[in-house]
């Protein structure tokens, strides 16, 4: 328990220092907003995970709020995005951002693990098997990515993009229950369904939104939604609702993670100054990259106070390295493309 309480005391500490430099302040759901969501996200996930590595048991569930803390960002910078630029170089960016730092740390860290098999690899880089037991996300971002670009290629009407959207997500959501849910945590994605279309439908409506939220409806949707969120976090831990098919336990799980998130993103509108802070700021532009890196790096964690200084210090500058390569790969190759349309 000392040991996770130094990682906290490490996450905490690094968040007040965040404050000694001044940042900007943020606009509601703008980019540095986002940002710093991501940054808080990754922490959560990266915190619930190291708990598990001690052996600390009834936390892990917030590793699931900061995944869908991410999808929600994520989702709403694509709907963001396409409203400027429509599907202009979306594949090319999903494939410099998303697909080749996974293919690379995956490759790197399973070299460095002598985990490394061909097959293995294959599998992993085709996102139909991961090789990690964190791997599932990049595979469940990618068919998010075919959903919307999907959506957005075939259908031009607003309204009815934002229903087909909600429509396939749940369908799929019911396949995942029905055929391919894990039987040892069966809501591991089922839970994050509605996560991404939901951001979409917040970013389609943003304006309207803000315009309706005051300070009293906002804390009064995060106490609720994380009143919910326990709630059903119970509920779902119990035997006969275990032994339920997973499509009935699953649709209870959905509850366990959005309504929090909700929650938090509606409640930074009125106290944004709590992330308005440089730790998360840096943090978040380098979320998805620590996500893949502490995939691996996990493993350092001792029952030391030196393995988990180790780990926090190890993952971060990884993470950092591995987003300026990434980086610098993206820029040469837009910059390629502008000069070879020159």
């Amino acid at each position: 328990m000392k040991y996770f309480a130094f990682f906290t005391f490490l996450i905490f500490a690094g968040y007040l220092l965040g404050f000694i430099k001044k940042t900007e302040e943020y606009q509601w759901m703008n980019r540095n907003y986002t940002t710093a969501i991501k940054g808080f996200s990754i922490l959560t996930v990266v915190w619930a995970h190291s708990g598990a590595r001690l052996s600390i048991g009834g936390i892990q569930f917030i590793a699931g709020i900061g995944v869908a803390l991410f999808l929600m960002c994520s989702g709403y910078g694509l709907e963001i995005s396409y409203e400027k630029n429509g599907l202009e170089g979306f594949w090319k960016k999903r494939l410099l951002g998303v697909c080749l730092p996974f293919w690379t740390v995956e490759l790197v860290g399973a070299l460095a693990t002598g985990r490394f098999s061909i097959k293995t690899y294959l599998l992993d880089f085709c996102f139909l098997k991961p090789a990690t037991s964190y791997g599932w996300f990049m595979g469940y971002i990618v068919i998010c990515y075919l959903i919307f670009y999907a959506v957005k290629r075939l259908i031009k009407d607003g309204r009815t993009q934002t229903l087909v959207l909600f429509g396939a997500f749940t369908i799929w959501f019911v396949l995942d229950s029905a055929f391919f849910a894990n039987p040892n945590m069966p809501f591991l994605r089922a839970r994050q369904m509605l996560s991404f279309p939901a951001s979409v439908l917040l970013a389609v409506n943003k304006d309207k939104i803000e315009r309706t939220l005051t300070k009293a409806k906002n804390i009064l949707i995060l106490m609720g939604g994380g009143t919910v969120c326990l709630l059903f976090m119970a509920i779902t831990q119990l035997n006969i609702v275990k032994n339920l098919p997973y499509l009935v336990s699953n649709a209870m799980a959905l509850l366990t993670c959005l309504p929090m998130v909700i929650g938090v993103m509606v409640f930074g509108k009125s106290c944004s100054r709590i992330f308005e802070n440089k730790l998360l700021a840096v943090t978040g532009m380098i979320s998805y990259e620590i996500y893949l890196v502490h995939a691996f790096t996990l493993g350092i964690i001792k029952p030391s106070i030196i393995s988990v200084f180790i780990f926090a210090v190890v993952t971060y500058v990884l993470a950092y390295i591995l987003h300026i390569g990434m980086r610098k790969v993206k820029n040469d190759r837009f910059n390629s493309s502008y000069t070879n349309k020159k």
